[in-house]
């Protein structure tokens, strides 16, 4: 069985290392182009929206801070999602933060034996979302023109993120206790210690992440030369990177594909959690499957809000029409769905 793993494992390596070989001899330029692109997200969006809560959340775990807040958020913690209230501060900061924030947040906590591994794999599972830095103000504002229509979508993810902690509770019903974690410190960083452990967690993070994003958006400026069809390349933007699929929706105003694109996250937000999380052990394929159930529910609450709250796009403003609120059942709705369940399935088989 480990044999065949290694063979796998060795044939995904091969097959990606040359996809990437062969996009860097006969694609130059579009690698090139892409990746201006993703250097100009990282440092236009990703960076200053991420960086302050990649610190914070490692500040919260290093400092003690969870700790404290947590003997407040018991209670509700535990009713709602079955976990200590140690996990508190950091759901919060992934809700409010942006996707990567949430693993490491669970990372540290782990490491410095505030929670244990139960804890850390059912917290990873759903603690995974986009901020309002990126919903608001590059999504809602910079992209729809429409702090509203960001707003929405936020809204719809938070409610999203809850639920499935919620579900989370009772899928994951093992009886193990919270305090289980037989190399538990439960130490507390000076403050000057903590806050400078702080800023170097989040730097690496950033680095990490801006790297995967350059990588991914290079890869996307291929796949939609390669794709004659529009809709192919958008459903391949939606799987693979976040920021790129989010840009490209907007042209069309689609709101609801963009609420599935945040929800979902994309492989390259898949990446980095995964790698965010550390020893902290997961199965990739139940990841992958909550990261759909997200972006379905995500793009629900998000039709709901907008029908509720009669958000408009500014470019439909002068004919009274509603902005795209279907998902289309053309082409693109089949590929998307084919694509998603093969992508589902490598992960089932992959780990």
């Amino acid at each position: 069985m480990m044999i065949g793993e290694s063979k796998k494992s060795a044939v995904t390596k091969l097959v990606f290392i040359s996809a990437v070989i062969f996009c860097a001899m006969f694609f130059g330029r579009e690698c090139s182009d892409g990746a201006l692109k993703g250097i100009y997200f990282c440092a236009e969006v990703l960076v200053p929206s991420l960086f302050p809560f990649m610190a914070a959340a490692a500040f919260v775990a290093e400092s003690g801070l969870s700790r404290m807040l947590g003997k407040h958020l018991e209670k509700p913690t535990t009713m709602l999602f079955g976990l200590s209230g140690s996990c508190a501060a950091i759901i919060l900061l992934s809700l409010f933060g942006g996707y990567p924030v949430g693993a490491r947040g669970i990372r540290t906590l782990y490491e410095n034996g505030e929670i244990n591994a139960y804890e850390a794999k059912k917290c990873s599972y759903f603690a995974v979302g986009a901020g309002p830095g990126f919903l608001i103000t590059f999504v809602g504002v910079r992209l729809l023109d429409s702090s509203e229509a960001g707003a929405c979508i936020l809204a719809a993810q938070i409610i999203s993120v809850i639920i499935l902690g919620v579900a989370n509770k009772y899928i994951f019903r093992e009886k193990q206790s919270y305090n289980s974690n037989s190399e538990l410190r439960l130490t507390s960083e000076k403050l000057s210690n903590a806050l400078v452990k702080a800023v170097e967690s989040g730097t690496y993070g950033c680095i990490e992440m801006c790297g995967m994003v350059v990588m991914f958006s290079a890869f996307n400026e291929v796949t939609t030369r390669l794709l004659a069809d529009n809709s192919a390349s958008t459903a391949a933007n939606i799987l693979l990177e976040v920021t790129t699929a989010c840009n490209l929706l907007s042209s069309s105003n689609n709101i609801l594909l963009i609420a599935f694109a945040v929800g979902f996250g994309g492989l390259c937000v898949h990446f980095q959690v995964f790698q965010a999380l550390g020893s902290v052990n997961i199965k990739q394929w139940i990841f992958f499957l909550y990261r759909i159930i997200q972006g379905l529910l995500t793009t629900a609450f998000t039709f709901i809000f907008i029908r509720l709250f009669r958000v408009t796009l500014p470019v439909f403003s002068g004919t009274g029409e509603a902005p795209a609120l279907a998902l289309s059942t053309s082409l693109l709705g089949s590929v998307m769905l084919m694509l998603t369940g093969l992508c589902f399935i490598y992960n089932i088989f992959r780990k």
